[in-house]
């Protein structure tokens, strides 16, 4: 039993330590090879490089139905861009991005100490990722001195910071010991506490997987200089939590029991985003 401890909680430090490095080395290390790699390619191809700032709107949607999202946050990002283009039209467009999601959420917990409780967790994440997108852009011919285009791929992201803030209350009692038991809502009488920051680096994983769809502008500056506005739709294909437990809830959102025990499962969700791209083309 302890050496089972011991390895949790040493795998518990290596994944914080991971995240740590990748939160200050990987985004250098990243933009230094993408900058190799574009400075060479620029000799054989036509290579456009860029570089915005991609403010977004994130949600964390519930793909258990168990959980329920609590609504948008505001968030920052930057992005180093890339277009190797195929020909006039057409282009494979990647780059670095690094950005921040997140949302809140509240689902039903056991309470630890007093079990005929259940407790409303409310939490809310604010989650950092870089990101590679491999994305198709498609443009069309300039009309005036603009450029309409679109764009289609994927993005393929490492989490690396994971904050959190809690708040928890007694929500629900039980007031049957039979088989199956029976919960009653405490209603909105129940004092609401405050939030405090929570250890959640083990509750999301490091890899992420994403669909990016968007579109824009590119506005001539003269020469090859551009200015770019767009939108983006950035959301994850995997569930972004791990290893996270939660009190099951049917249609009407009652606490779900079979022969009197408390039904559980994993929390199962995605974090999305809506980001407006403001950058340059050199």
């Amino acid at each position: 039993m302890m050496n089972t401890i011991n390895f949790t909680l040493t795998n518990a430090k290596m994944i914080t330590l991971m995240r740590t490095y990748l939160n200050t080395i990987a985004p250098i290390l990243i933009l230094a090879v993408f900058s190799c790699l574009f400075s060479q390619s620029a000799n054989a191809q036509d290579v456009k490089l860029g570089l915005s700032l991609t403010p977004n709107v994130s949600w964390m949607k519930s793909t258990d139905y168990d959980h329920v999202s609590m609504g948008s946050k505001l968030n920052f990002g930057f992005e180093f861009m890339a277009d190797i283009m195929m020909n006039e039209n057409y282009a494979f467009s990647t780059g670095v991005h690094i950005f921040q999601t997140g949302g809140r959420i509240n689902y039903l917990v056991p309470n630890p100490t007093e079990s005929q409780f259940l407790m409303t967790t409310d939490r809310d994440y604010s989650l950092k990722y870089v990101e590679v997108p491999l994305t198709f852009k498609m443009r069309t011919k300039e009309i005036g001195y603009s450029t309409i285009y679109g764009r289609f791929g994927l993005g393929l992201g490492l989490n690396i910071r994971a904050n959190a803030k809690e708040a928890r209350n007694n929500s629900w009692l039980q007031t049957s010991e039979e088989t199956d038991a029976v919960w009653a809502a405490l209603g909105s009488g129940v004092e609401t506490p405050s939030f405090d920051d929570v250890e959640v680096q083990n509750d999301i994983r490091l890899f992420r997987s994403a669909m990016i769809v968007g579109g824009g502008v590119e506005r001539s500056l003269g020469g090859t200089s551009s200015l770019v506005i767009g939108v983006n739709y950035n959301v994850s294909f995997i569930n972004t939590y791990k290893n996270l437990e939660q009190v099951k809830v049917d249609g009407d959102g009652i606490p779900v029991t079979q022969d009197g025990v408390l039904s559980m499962g994993p929390i199962k969700g995605n974090d999305n985003a809506i980001e407006l791209v403001l950058g340059v083309i050199f």
